[in-house]
């Protein structure tokens, strides 16, 4: 009777501990498909007006990530490559910008490679996006801060993506920190030869 006991207590454990792990590594499995202008829904153009316009090249996906699809608009503006996502209905998701990690204050650089030096013995940058959240549900809001510069009121994240290895893995990785280099979360990067990469 016992043996039946200590056996249910490990099946128990071991179906616990897995799926702390699967919860604990999640996955970028991202499938961008490139799409033509009349593609995108209406109010996501309309949006951007400021911005683009038909004379400048821009390329535009719709985005599967899981369940979610969204849509992107991705164009050069004032130096930078710029990447809008919005929901199907229009609304702005988030912008992201890249950008070279040394562009970042110094005391930020430290604290992102400080922790990923905690989780990795190796690794190498392989982009940096600096992203900015729409919290108040406005597309006004977040896009007038971006074209006014004036955006250190709104929600920014870094996005750091890296090739790293530790002594239990080895791939590519996307790392989320928050404005002041707080960690927050992990993803493994699914890489295809489709994506749409900068």
């Amino acid at each position: 009777m016992k043996t039946h006991y200590l056996i249910l207590f490990l099946l128990l454990a071991l179906i616990f501990t897995t799926s702390r792990l699967c919860v604990a590594q999640d996955t970028k499995n991202e499938v961008e498909e490139s799409i033509s202008e009349k593609d995108m829904p209406a109010l996501t153009l309309s949006a951007l007006n400021e911005f683009w316009n038909e004379q400048k090249k821009a390329d535009f996906y719709r985005q599967l990530d899981g369940k979610k699809i969204s849509y992107e608009v991705k164009f050069d503006w004032e130096g930078h490559l710029y990447s809008f996502q919005f929901d199907s209905t229009g609304l702005l998701i988030d912008a992201e910008q890249l950008i070279e990690f040394d562009e970042l204050p110094e005391p930020l650089r430290n604290t992102i490679t400080e922790e990923i030096e905690k989780q990795y013995s190796k690794f190498k940058f392989t982009r940096v996006q600096r992203q900015f959240l729409n919290q108040q549900k406005s597309n006004d809001t977040i896009l007038g801060a971006i074209k006014s510069g004036s955006t250190d009121r709104l929600a920014i994240r870094y996005e750091i993506e890296i090739d790293g290895q530790n002594k239990d893995e080895l791939g590519s990785f996307e790392l989320l920190f928050d404005v002041n280099g707080n960690f927050i979360q992990k993803r493994r990067i699914v890489r295809r030869s489709l994506d749409n990469i900068w």
